[in-house]
């Protein structure tokens, strides 16, 4: 069976592959009107005419066969692809004007990325850097770095999402691709978003990890 597989996989039983949450919708959050962009390469057109909304706890599924635009419309969003032709993006209402990372995340939204390796981590630093990265604003002081601070936040967040190392001070390439895909989802949710974009966040990590996701 499914569950047996499982079993002998990862070594013990995993009944709730999707847990069930007590999820109400809010208010929308986050939206996209007639968004179209093109590729800021060639130019050809890779987004056209895409309008959906988000609402405050709500999971949003985006799918399609591979080619169909999904990390082209997730990066687009998040800044660091399309050049945007047409539409506009709106976060509570409020029009964005969003030309890189930098932007998107001042706004509130954080992108885990489809290429953990290339674009999520920094391989050669340690988990505790990888998970304080995107937050240095937060433990920053004049011309230092709070450290017990970032120590704190990066431990609590590690338990959190079950990382398994034998410190933070280990280097994220020492890791399984399971936690280092948990380091990545870590460093944004530390960073408290309005919205979390996920692309492909179970790609190539052991169903135990997935399962944990």
């Amino acid at each position: 069976t499914h569950e047996g597989l499982v079993r002998y996989m990862v070594g013990r039983e995993m009944k709730e592959r999707f847990p069930k949450g007590n999820r109400r919708p809010g208010n929308v959050v986050f939206e996209a009107n007639n968004l179209s962009a093109t590729d800021p390469h060639n130019g050809r057109k890779v987004l056209d005419g895409i309008s959906f909304e988000v609402r405050a706890g709500e999971i949003l599924g985006i799918a399609g066969l591979m080619g169909a635009g999904r990390t082209e419309l997730v990066t687009t969003i998040f800044g660091e692809y399309g050049h945007i032709t047409g539409g506009v993006l709106k976060m509570g209402g409020r029009e964005l004007r969003i030309h890189g990372a930098r932007d998107a995340m001042g706004e509130g939204i954080s992108l885990v990325p489809e290429d953990r390796k290339g674009q999520g981590l920094v391989l050669i630093q340690t988990i505790l850097k990888n998970i304080s990265l995107a937050n240095l604003d937060r433990f920053s002081g004049f011309m230092s770095i709070d450290a017990d601070a970032e120590l704190a936040a990066a431990t609590a967040q590690a338990k959190s999402m079950a990382i398994k190392a034998p410190t933070l001070q280990a280097r994220v390439d020492s890791l399984s691709g399971g936690n280092q895909q948990k380091v990545v989802i870590a460093k944004w949710l530390l960073s408290q978003p309005k919205l979390l974009i996920m692309d492909d966040p179970t790609r190539g990590i052991d169903v135990g990890a997935k399962y944990e996701i």
